[in-house]
């Protein structure tokens, strides 16, 4: 499974709020991928949230984004299915040097043809790495300079 690691200098609370508004991640996508994301289902966010999303990566996709797992300033996981297949994408964050190492991780739970073809092959290797480190810096940079 794909992962990146980045130090953020921001407190955990800061980091993890920032991260499990998936309505943000717009904010940090890349530009090209043109997502767009809103909140579908009431009440705060936490486990069970769910959202609708839309982005153009490998083609249009729309999914339905759920929260799996919600730990406070530590983890959040959530799961995309669409058009690609089911994906979890899941955030980790831990104390380091005044700020937080925020570790974040990418798999595709099932794929769809011709993805889970392709994920196996060369998208896990030579994909996935440098687009999980791109996240990261954004992320990084919008939380930094704000």
């Amino acid at each position: 499974m794909p992962t990146q690691q980045i130090t953020i200098n921001a407190p955990a609370e800061k980091v993890f709020a920032y991260l499990a508004d998936i309505t943000k991640h717009p904010e940090w996508s890349k530009e090209e991928h043109k997502l767009q994301v809103e909140k579908t289902s009431q009440g705060p966010i936490g486990q069970g949230t769910t959202f609708k999303s839309v982005g153009y990566q490998f083609g249009r996709n729309e999914d339905i984004v759920t929260i799996t797992e919600y730990i406070p300033s530590q983890r959040i996981v959530f799961q995309a299915d669409g058009r690609v297949g089911l994906i979890r994408h899941a955030f980790e964050i831990a104390p380091s040097d005044g700020g937080v190492r925020v570790t974040k991780t990418f798999d595709m739970l099932k794929g769809n043809f011709p993805f889970k073809i392709m994920y196996p092959l060369a998208a896990k290797r030579f994909y996935w790495p440098g687009a999980l480190k791109g996240d990261l810096e954004r992320i990084k940079a919008k939380i930094e300079g704000s």
